[in-house]
């Protein structure tokens, strides 16, 4: 059986495949992903006669990806595989047929080695050349240090965990007698299930006592059980005789004494099959394993941070980006409606200065200008919603809100408007803005088309704003009552006349912002 596990901006969920199965927009579809970057009819998951599962783009807009590369055609898929739709992100995943089946403590036959030699077996440090005081550790390290040659000179670069585990298990085979071997993980709540296995005949299924599993669980030892078979009091227990187990051995995967997972392997090739050294070296297996999972975990978080990163990065700070790549601050998906502050900066004169410039001149301007707003609305800890022309708009209260953003947006206007008055002193014709903010609800979200979307802001607040922004005269700062309100104590102001607007019954009260009260407020650190 296989499903497809779905993690979007509404959550995780699991969906079993059937043979064939749709994946789209479309609720017409088996598996509808409600994204708008993803298409109506995205792409095709179907099964072989054999069960074989492959996937096949149904020519999508914005492409399907495997394993972060876009696919053509349909390629076969393997247990693990990532697949990116649009913003959406899904793990195709095969169910193992193995399963845990409980026995009598009493039936069961476990020897647990001591516990002082064990913790002794689980040290993952090398000790330094003046500490070796006998061969014995000097082999010790020396068989930790080429376990973690093998496996990784195996494994290289790969991070999906299903490969790994897959080859985790083809070299315990080589290293260790045994007819199966199995690898457990962990889920959030301890429990233990299996997420691969290996058997000499290519079963398709295993069974595993989850007596032994127990045993490891509570103790985080590693033990071999003695030949059942051979042993009288395990007549009738039906799983043992069932599998013929005459040895086994589980140790758990370790990291930082925290249980990842148990890894078993059964051999009925002898009566008490494995021995110390047997333990030491599947332990040191486990060990590894331990390893490559937390790399491999690690490895995930930076890609997924840096991609976090990149978005956030064109909207907030730096040191706010990071924020939220680290998890203190979050950024809820989807419209949402808040209180927020929102500027509007624009050059005074800009189409008639760009009649007397070659292109590549007004560019340039632009870019120096904006480079400017920028680092000063961000000084501030406010978001760039976007250019437009030789017109910038910052908002401050969403996505990220803080107590004093009406503050923050007016002090940030007359940085902008003194920044400017150095930068023209290098200018031989100087240029200059009109700054219009407002304070109020508004809608915030992403906002655009299924090949693109971008964060933004919208509503009547917003259009105060701007209508502000284009009454405003060269080098004056004008604000809305509901942002006088957050900052009189603040800022000298002085109202003007109101000012009509679009769709408005009654005109603006608007108040013309003349300076700080006390000493500047500066820059947030």
């Amino acid at each position: 059986m296989a499903k497809l596990i779905v993690k979007d901006g509404n959550g995780i969920r699991e969906v079993t495949l059937e043979t064939v199965n749709s994946v789209g927009r479309s609720p017409a579809n088996q598996v509808q992903i409600s994204d708008p970057l993803v298409s109506k009819q995205h792409c095709l998951i179907f099964a072989d006669q054999n069960g074989n599962y492959s996937i096949k783009d149904l020519g999508s807009r914005n492409g399907t990806f495997v394993n972060k590369k876009r696919i053509l055609g349909d390629i076969s898929l393997q247990n693990g595989d990532e697949i990116s739709l649009g913003e959406t992100s899904c793990m195709f995943q095969l169910t193992m047929a193995g399963s845990l089946v409980a026995l009598d403590d009493e039936r069961c036959q476990i020897m647990v080695f001591d516990q002082i030699y064990l913790k002794s077996l689980q040290r993952s440090r090398f000790l330094p050349e003046k500490e070796i005081t006998d061969e014995k550790a000097l082999r010790a390290d020396y068989e930790k240090l080429r376990i973690a040659h093998e496996l990784h000179r195996d494994i290289g670069l790969e991070l999906g965990l299903s490969r790994i585990f897959n080859r985790i298990l083809a070299r315990t085979f080589e290293v260790l007698v045994c007819d199966q071997a199995v690898i457990l993980m962990a889920d959030a709540t301890g429990n233990m299930a299996i997420e691969a296995f290996k058997t000499r005949t290519h079963k398709d299924s295993v069974v595993v006592s989850s007596t032994v599993i127990r045993r490891v669980q509570e103790n985080k030892v590693g033990i071999i059980s003695a030949d059942a078979l051979a042993d009288e009091r395990f007549q009738g227990a039906a799983s043992i005789v069932s599998q013929r187990v005459r040895s086994s051995m589980a140790v758990p995967i370790l990291h930082e004494e925290k249980l990842l997972g148990i890894m078993v392997i059964e051999s009925s090739a002898a009566v008490m099959a494995y021995t110390k050294k047997d333990l030491l070296l599947f332990n040191n297996i486990a060990m590894q394993t331990a390893n490559l999972i937390k790399m491999a975990e690690m490895a995930k978080k930076i890609e997924t941070d840096a991609v976090t990163r990149e978005r956030f990065q064109r909207l907030l700070s730096p040191d706010l980006a990071e924020m939220v790549v680290s998890g203190k601050l979050k950024v809820e998906k989807g419209g949402e409606e808040r209180v927020a502050t929102t500027l509007f900066a624009d050059i005074r004169g800009f189409t008639s200065m760009c009649e007397k410039m070659e292109a590549s001149e007004v560019l340039i301007l632009l870019n120096e200008f904006f480079e400017i707003m920028v680092e000063i609305a961000f000084s501030y800890e406010g978001t760039v919603d976007k250019f437009v022309g030789d017109m910038i708009m910052v908002v401050w209260g969403a996505p990220v809100a803080h107590s004093d953003d009406p503050r923050r947006a007016v002090q940030a206007a007359l940085d902008m408007q003194a920044a400017l008055e150095r930068y023209n002193t290098s200018r031989q014709h100087p240029i200059r803005i009109g700054i219009g903010i407002n304070t109020d609800r508004l809608v915030a979200g992403y906002i655009g088309s299924t090949r693109t979307m971008s964060y933004s802001v919208i509503g009547d607040a917003v259009n105060i704003a701007s209508r502000l922004c284009s009454a405003a005269g060269p080098g004056q700062v004008l604000i809305s009552e509901n942002t006088y309100r957050n900052i009189r104590k603040l800022f000298d102001t002085i109202e003007l006349d109101p000012v009509k607007a679009k769709g408005k019954s009654t005109p603006i009260k608007v108040f013309g912002v003349l300076g700080s009260k006390r000493e500047p407020h500066t820059a947030i650190d």
